[in-house]
Order: structure tokens, then sequence, then C-alpha cells
């Protein structure tokens, strides 16, 4: 409230603003409130990444505008190799430490307007929008460099390499509802994950298990 000239308002005014401004502070509360709660459903609290809720309801928006412009989207699924390993050699708490700086180094690896979420457990999806098979599998292998490189301390100076399997597939051509990417992709994964093992030798520190 201004005025240009002193001493214009009186006790009335003050009332009535004191009235006034108790009232917007409830709605302003209630409102950061329900924002922040909000947030809070759809947000993954250890990486601080989208959850699987927000997933669902991003891809689905997706596929529909790919449907419309007949254009192409790219579901990744990535599974932290070793994370059982780190866990039962180095505590929980390194495990979710490597969680949070996989998630980091993910989202710094893919374009503003694509999505990267914490599916549940050791496993991250990417969703890439207008994205050609080629293009899928080129991030495909860039996203497991750059975790490669990641530097993940454990105990002073000692380092555990982190990998990443990650399997990929497109809309419209391997799938065309969210179920059936998902699953085609978790098929890739999961024979990623089967030649890295049988090519990859042993890391360092900790078991192999993948």
């Amino acid at each position: 409230m201004y005025h240009t000239e002193p001493g214009f308002f009186n006790e009335d005014h003050h009332r009535i603003a004191l009235r006034v401004t108790a009232q917007a502070s409830a709605v302003i509360h209630n409102s950061v409130l329900f924002e922040t709660t909000h947030e809070e459903a759809v947000t993954d609290q250890l990486t601080g990444l989208p959850n699987n809720r927000f997933l669902i309801l991003h891809l689905t928006r997706e596929l529909a505008r790919a449907r419309r412009l007949a254009s192409s989207v790219a579901v990744l699924l990535l599974d932290l190799d070793n994370l059982k390993d780190i866990n039962d050699a180095y505590g929980h708490p390194t495990g979710d430490r490597a969680l949070r700086e996989v998630a980091a180094v993910l989202r710094r690896a893919i374009r503003p307007y694509d999505i990267v979420s914490r599916y549940g457990g050791d496993e991250f999806i990417v969703l890439l929008s207008d994205c050609r098979i080629e293009d899928a599998e080129a991030k495909r292998v860039e996203l497991q460099q750059v975790v490669d490189a990641l530097p993940f301390v454990v105990r002073g100076t000692q380092r555990v390499r982190l990998a990443v399997s990650v399997g990929a597939a497109v809309f419209p051509r391997d799938g065309d509802t969210y179920e059936a990417l998902l699953a085609m992709a978790d098929q890739q994964m999961y024979r990623d994950k089967s030649q890295r093992k049988r090519l990859t030798p042993a890391p360092s520190g900790i078991p192999t298990a993948m």
C-alpha cells in the first residue's frame, strides 16, 4: 500500500489491511504447501530426479505428441551394475551416494528438454524426444561412457568403478505404448548386461556380480 500524501492512512486503513493480509497469508501458505506436496509426489527423494509417477505422465504426453507429429521417442533403461556389491562392501550410505552421483552425471549428459528419472532401486530411465534409432544408440553408448568416467571414491583415495547396462527402445518401431517400450528396453538392457559380463574385466576392489 502506497500513497504520495504523508499521513494519508488512518486506523481504519490499518485495520482493513491487517484483515486482508491475514486472509491473503493463509491463501499463499496453502498455495505453497500444495506446490511443495505436488513436487514431492513426483520427485525421488534420494536423487532429486523425477520419479516413476512423473515419468508415466510425461511419456504419455510425449507419445501423444509423437503420434500427432509423426516423430519418434526413445526410452533408455539403465541399470547400475554393481550397486549390491557396493552396498555389501561399503554400506548403504555409500550405495546411496553412488546413485546420487550417477543421477547427476546422467542429468548433465542429456538435453534440457529430455528427462532422466529414477525408475526404482538401481534403475534409471531416460526419455529422449524426437530421437531416431541411430541417435538413441549413440546416446546409449555416451551414457555408459560418462558413468564409466565417473571418479567414485569410497575410502580415502580408493576408487570403485561404476558402470551401467543400458537398453533402448524407440517409438514407433519397438512399440506404441509405455508398457511395450519399457518391455523392449528391459529386454535390450539385459542383453547388454550379458554381453558386457563376458567382455568386461573384473573391477578392482569389490566383487564382480552385476
